[in-house]
């Protein structure tokens, strides 16, 4: 999620900050101690968006949710701690680190554990760079990769509105405009993702000016919650659960 600057240089709040302002205040973060991993057989993790809170993500907790009840017993849900903050290059490097020492220190000690990744605009953008090599990152290039195994134990990655939304990728879906993708921060360079080009829904609505670039606007970028298209992730990702 972003914010951008017009050329009189007033500043337009966008996504997740309009709805906390709407709430009556900007929502603040607390960093959340890590914890022991817990195994299960299904962990799902969740990137929210700009000013969102750590705990518990407008957009993704309800898809949270919804997946513990289609593995009841057997799932955990678990929001990344990073900041979440418009100040992308100081916040996004903390959530692509924070991603991917969650994801190999997990799979070490519970193997069998399959993952649902979530992300939301910025979150998006995090779960993007996490995931990809090193050079195709803006963020976090320093922060390691994902291991293989606990690569090849993502089972799903649902993603909305990715302020690193590149056009032209088969795994894109929605009512977006073919040709039309992010523009500030950058795209992700082609194929990058290509690893989880089988297990990824990557959703983008027409006129949303985070993956469509800034001519759009933010009512678009709000409408993943009433679209529709958070159900459909929810049994995407179930359904490559298996």
């Amino acid at each position: 999620m972003r914010s951008v600057t017009h050329r009189s240089g007033r500043r337009i709040l966008t996504g997740a900050a309009a709805m906390a302002l709407a709430a009556g205040g900007v929502a603040t973060v607390t960093a959340v101690p890590a914890a022991a991993a817990e195994c299960k057989a299904v962990s799902v993790i969740s990137a929210r968006g700009t000013w969102e809170p750590q705990e518990g993500s407008w957009l993704q907790k309800p898809m949270g949710d919804l997946i513990l009840q289609k593995f009841p017993g057997q799932a955990k849900y678990t929001e990344l701690t990073y900041p979440a903050q418009p100040s992308f290059n100081t916040s996004a490097p903390v959530g692509v680190g924070n991603l991917i020492s969650t994801l190999n220190s997990e799979t070490q000690a519970c193997p069998n554990q399959k993952y649902i990744l979530l992300g939301y605009s910025q979150g998006a953008g995090v779960v993007g760079d996490a995931l990809a090599a090193t050079s195709a990152r803006i963020w976090g290039a320093d922060k390691g990769t994902v291991s293989s195994a606990a690569s090849s134990r993502i089972a799903a990655i649902v993603m909305f509105g990715d302020i690193r939304f590149r056009a032209g990728e088969p795994f894109n879906v929605g009512t977006f405009e073919p040709g039309k993708q992010s523009g500030n921060p950058p795209p992700r360079p082609l194929g990058a993702l290509n690893t989880y080009s089988s297990r990824i829904q990557n959703y983008c609505v027409r006129d949303d000016f985070v993956c469509q670039g800034s001519t759009g606007n933010f009512i678009a970028h709000l409408s993943y919650f009433t679209n529709g298209m958070t159900t459909q992730g929810v049994n995407y990702a179930v359904a490559k659960v298996g």
